[in-house]
């Protein structure tokens, strides 16, 4: 019995020490071809594709990508990405992917083209590809990050089980929001490496960096979640939801995904980006 034992505590030492798998590198390329298919067919064609059957995107809210482009026509445009970051759950079944966006007139391709940065959740069954399950973006300025290279990171499952979910964390960062302002609750809840991306403004990378941000300054909004996601190993997470004028909760003015990860025993958002509503007509 004793020798069983020992055998047994052996294996299960030898397992511990056994490396998590590394899925970053996987998610890149699920991205680098999804880029591709767009840039060698159309974009509607690759998003058909690459898109899970409830992925969405930001069309005046948020909306399923498949039922909104299959009836349609390919824009007039080349559209083309590259990831410029990628961060994975240790479970490899939940991604961030973010990187910088071209679009180029295919009616008038000497017309110089439009830039921005995206931003992709993408999730993964057991078994299966990568789909994307959250889409949305930044126009800016400028080809920033085109040239950067690729930074990926896979933080690890948590060293305890959360005994929160990504929902009290969004519950909470937003009380700290309404009590303390946007930049004590940025402060607070961001991590060291937080992304924060603003339309018409360069994408700001670094807690320091974005709690200097103009955006900063503004208006605390009234945050809507409409859906959160985290991955089985419990470090990784979204929300997406919409936000509004809290004087006029119901109307939206815009919509809002939010990346968090887990870090000791807090979560910690590693990804903020908005999608104001186009002007009222």
């Amino acid at each position: 019995m004793k020798a069983f034992c020992a055998v047994l505590a052996l294996a299960l030492a030898a397992c511990a020490h056994q490396p998590t798998m590394d899925h970053s590198p996987s998610l890149a390329a699920a991205e680098t071809a999804f880029a591709a298919h767009s840039v060698r067919e159309d974009m509607r064609v690759a998003f058909l594709a690459a898109f899970a059957d409830d992925g969405v995107f930001v069309s005046d809210g948020w909306t399923v990508s498949s039922d909104y482009l299959r009836g349609r026509t390919a824009p007039p445009i080349v559209l083309d990405w590259r990831p410029q970051y990628v961060e994975t759950a240790a479970s490899g079944d939940l991604g961030l992917s973010t990187g910088p966006s071209r679009i180029t007139s295919k009616a008038k391709p000497e017309t110089p083209p439009t830039y921005g940065q995206f931003v992709s959740v993408w999730r993964r069954e057991p078994g299966g590809p990568w789909k994307v399950a959250v889409d949305l973006g930044i126009r800016h300025p400028g080809d920033v990050l085109w040239s950067a290279p690729l930074e990926a990171r896979q933080p690890g499952p948590p060293a305890s089980a959360a005994s929160d979910g990504v929902a009290d964390a969004e519950a909470r960062f937003a009380s700290e929001a309404r009590e303390r302002g946007l930049r004590a609750a940025y402060g607070a809840y961001g991590a060291d490496d937080l992304r924060f991306y603003r339309a018409g403004e360069a994408p700001v990378m670094g807690r320091t960096a974005a709690l200097a941000a103009p955006a900063m300054a503004g208006d605390v909004p009234e945050w809507t979640v409409q859906r959160t996601e985290t991955a089985r190993s419990g470090e990784l997470a979204y929300a997406r939801g919409a936000y509004a004028s809290r004087a006029a909760p119901a109307t939206p003015r815009g919509w809002y995904l939010r990346v968090w990860r887990r870090e000791g025993p807090g979560w910690r958002i590693v990804m903020d980006v908005t999608n104001p509503a186009p002007p009222a007509t």
